[in-house]
Order: structure tokens, then sequence, then C-alpha cells
């Protein structure tokens, strides 16, 4: 099993959350580390940038889970799946995040993809 952290499409309540609907749900936090949230119709984390943490859920998932989603994201020619810190409620996760370095659309400064 591996751990996922999602920030846009992929959370409950969005339209991509369906392929995560057989994983378990294992916290919300924070990244430990800024980086920039760009939205044009859907996020993009920049690693290039500092601007905020990150906020978003954490999900255990299959392997083929993560196949799915890395299909899903293109990783890795479209987005890369990168391990980062996720600090949650109670504890810190490693997980994997989906990069993408695009700079397009509007800067989402809040760091939360429902915060604009």
């Amino acid at each position: 099993m591996e751990l996922v952290f999602v920030y846009g499409t992929l959370r409950r309540g969005h339209g991509n959350h369906v392929l995560l609907e057989s994983s378990k749900f294992i916290d919300a936090g924070l990244t430990k580390e800024r980086y920039a949230m760009y939205a044009n119709g859907i996020p993009f984390v920049n690693d290039d940038e500092e601007v905020s943490s990150i906020f978003g859920e954490v999900y255990e998932v299959s392997k083929h889970t993560l196949r799915m989603l890395d299909l899903l994201e293109g990783h890795p020619g479209w987005y890369e799946r990168k391990k980062i810190i996720v600090c949650g409620s109670k504890k810190k996760h490693h997980a994997w995040l989906y990069f993408n370095n695009t700079k397009s659309g509007d800067l989402i400064e809040s760091g939360d993809y429902e915060v604009r």
C-alpha cells in the first residue's frame, strides 16, 4: 500500500474522487514545504515556487489504484509524482503528490483549491 496526497479534483466532492472510493481516507493536512498552486480549470502544484503550504487529503491506496492515478495524471509526462511530507492532524505522513510546473491560470495563494 502507498499513501497519496490529493489537492484538487481527486478530493472528496470533486469529479475524479471516484478513483479513490475504495481507498482508505487517512487524514487531511498541509504540505510541510511551501509550493505554488495554479488553477486553470484544474489545479497544478508547482515545486519551483514557494508560496504556501498546500491543503489536501491523504489516502492509502493499492498499487492498482496508484497505477490508475498515474494514468489519470499522465505520470511522468504531464504530472510528476514525488514523495513529500504532509503535516496531518496528529502526525506527519510521507505521501506521493502529483506536481506540474505549469504556471497558467490563477495563482491560488491560500494553497487550498476550494478557497480561491
